[in-house]
């Protein structure tokens, strides 16, 4: 199976969608299960996206700001 290349933005949407159908309650315990490792997942993938932002933020703007 092949993996899916995420935007930032599609990362988000989607997660929140995982959320959402978490919170509502309507899902088995194995999807629950299984949108919580996508969730994880998705969660990871967008911290380091904005931490690489952040990293390239810092370099081009020579670390003199603090963010």
């Amino acid at each position: 199976m092949e993996e899916k290349t995420w935007t930032y933005e599609e990362a988000m949407t989607r997660l929140s969608e995982i959320v959402a159908a978490l919170e509502n309650g309507g899902v088995s315990l194995e999807e629950s299960l299984k949108l919580f490792e996508e969730g994880t997942k998705l969660s990871s993938f967008c911290y380091d996206t904005l931490s690489k932002a952040r990293q390239k933020i810092e370099k081009l703007s020579g670390g003199a700001e603090e963010l």
